[in-house]
């Protein structure tokens, strides 16, 4: 069974499971018109907030598990800052996603969550390829898929159909070989 040695450290951020004690922290972000702009969900209000955790707390206990979805923690202060995931949506594939409360935008913050999970996703979950989908028009999280090495694959057009419209998103994908020779990893 596939699974992730948690917390994750980074330099400046913690990645965990999130607890019950997180309600107030995720409302905070998934409430902010600004952080669900690009999200196919959102702004949430308290109840669907706490439908989500409550969602996300038994994820945590399904065996095998296939969703890792973690809180963003910032060492320096402790506070709840965001939220990342890893889902295992087929066979050695997993999917990368991550919001932040927009007080903690533009601090390089996204690009350290997401090589952090790229690399866990590889070395920890034995994924084959990492994916993400995003918004056409999120020129933030595209600039930050592409500093971790993903590469532009397709455009999926009418991917969704979420907040009273159809959503265009784009498909980055980073192959394992392709992180293993940025990475400099030795391969048997």
């Amino acid at each position: 069974m596939r699974n992730l040695q948690l917390p994750i450290h980074t330099p400046r951020l913690q990645l965990r499971e999130f607890t019950r004690e997180d309600l107030d922290g995720i409302f905070g972000y998934s409430s902010d018109p600004k952080v669900t702009r690009y999200l196919f969900f959102g702004p949430r209000d308290r109840d669907s907030t706490a439908e989500y955790l409550d969602d996300l707390l038994a994820s945590q206990r399904q065996r095998p598990r296939t969703r890792f979805e973690l809180a963003i923690t910032e060492i320096s202060s402790g506070v709840l800052i965001g939220a990342c995931d890893l889902s295992l949506i087929e066979t050695r594939v997993c999917d990368l996603g991550y919001m932040l409360g927009h007080r903690y935008w533009d601090r390089g913050y996204a690009t350290e969550v997401a090589l952090t999970l790229t690399d866990a996703a590889f070395q920890q979950l034995r994924a084959e390829r990492v994916i993400s989908t995003v918004d056409v028009n999120n020129r933030a999280s595209i600039r930050v898929l592409e500093k971790i090495g993903m590469r532009w694959e397709a455009v999926y057009r009418k991917h969704r159909r979420a907040k009273n419209r159809w959503w265009d998103c784009h498909l980055y994908t980073l192959p394992r070989t392709v992180w293993e020779s940025a990475r400099g990893v030795q391969t048997c």
